[in-house]
């Protein structure tokens, strides 16, 4: 009977934990300096901890972890429609994290900005995430 619990309840628990949930982020803007403009883009926020974001440029995928400073690349295949949401696998350990400089994180008003560059392909992105409207301060 225990078998059949761990199986049923534990083993999906697990496989969920390892996943980050991504929902998209329709007004955020995106800024690559560096490179080709991408044919198609779009920003992705994880749903649990907002300073994880994911940039698709065209069939390249990367999250940018804004704690920790790090910017991890992921492959198409694994980031995939679940429900309403995109899922993807959490980044593994700093090894597999691309090199990356000039982190600046900040408020900019009606936003959330976050910059970097990406250093061996001299790339630099620049993702404004827009705040939340508060309908407690409307009217």
């Amino acid at each position: 009977m225990a078998a059949l619990f761990a199986v049923f309840v534990l083993l999906p628990a697990a496989r969920a934990a390892g996943k980050i949930n991504w929902k998209s982020i329709g007004d955020a803007s995106l800024k690559i300096t560096g490179r080709k403009p991408p044919k198609t883009w779009n920003v992705y926020q994880d749903a649990k901890k907002k300073q994880r974001v994911l940039v698709q440029m065209d069939s390249r995928y990367l999250i940018l972890d804004a704690k920790t400073k790090e910017v991890f690349e992921i492959t198409a295949a694994q980031f995939q429609m679940h429900g309403k949401t995109y899922q993807s696998p959490i980044p593994g350990g700093s090894e597999h994290a691309l090199p990356s400089t000039d982190w600046d994180i900040r408020d900019i008003g009606p936003a959330e900005r976050i910059q970097v560059r990406l250093t061996n392909e001299n790339i630099f992105l620049d993702v404004e995430l827009p705040h939340p409207l508060d309908l407690r301060t409307v009217g």
